[in-house]
């Protein structure tokens, strides 16, 4: 039974997370180039998937693109070579870049830019408005910036809370197993019972059936809430 302990605490160790609050703490200590660099981080534990690898990264460095943007215009850089220069490697807005380097059309450029980027619709809506007005356009993308940054936050804290249901269900598919292991320290033979007997076959069956649904359920829940991080 003190071996049994013991590897049930090894276990819980190994398999649960630290809690969200603590991630979430050092991210607010922070300066900016820690935390976009732990956002970076966070999104690569979290990406369980290279085609959400490639999206969180992408996120990330469009953030960064677009506040170091809103910097360059409150300190009175001219918003084509703002655009420019701050579109950062591998750029955010490549066309929008390069056409801005050419004095082209920039707004077209992030209208073809944005095509599958979220956070790059809301910037060429910004950058349509303000330039068409002549002004406002370093706050309105100041006020974007903040509110991505914003969103980014709060992202990860659900991700982080992502890691509570993520470790139920990876317990969930090991419990069978430490049973049967408890078992056999105790003397018997579960396994013999389990699939030699009519009755073990049934328990077995169900066992199974509902270690799978459980299973299921909760990679189904998590699966949901990473659908809109």
């Amino acid at each position: 039974m003190a071996v049994a302990a013991l590897c049930a605490f090894f276990a819980a160790w190994l398999f649960i997370p630290p809690r969200a609050a603590t991630r979430l703490l050092e991210l607010e200590g922070a300066t900016d180039q820690q935390f976009h660099f732990r956002t970076r981080m966070t999104d690569l534990m979290f990406a369980r998937h290279k085609q959400t690898l490639r999206h969180a990264e992408r996120r990330t460095n469009t953030i960064a693109a677009i506040t170091a943007l809103a910097a360059e215009l409150r300190s009175g850089c001219p918003p084509v070579r703002a655009i420019a220069i701050t579109a950062g490697e591998p750029p955010a807005w490549p066309a929008a870049r390069a056409v801005a380097e050419q004095h082209g059309d920039v707004t077209a450029a992030l209208v073809t830019d944005s095509v599958d980027n979220p956070e790059l619709r809301a910037l060429c809506a910004c950058w349509r408005v303000g330039v068409n007005s002549g002004s406002g356009l370093a706050t309105s993308i100041s006020r974007l910036a903040h509110s991505l940054n914003q969103a980014q936050v709060t992202r990860h804290q659900l991700a982080a809370e992502l890691a509570g249901p993520r470790a139920t269900s990876r317990m969930l598919a090991l419990l069978p197993l430490v049973g049967i292991g408890l078992g056999y320290l105790l003397g018997a033979s579960p396994l013999t019972w389990l699939l030699t007997e009519p009755v073990g076959w049934v328990t077995l069956c169900i066992g199974v059936g509902l270690t799978a649904l459980g299973v299921w359920w909760t990679s189904r829940i998590t699966a949901q809430v990473e659908r809109m991080l």
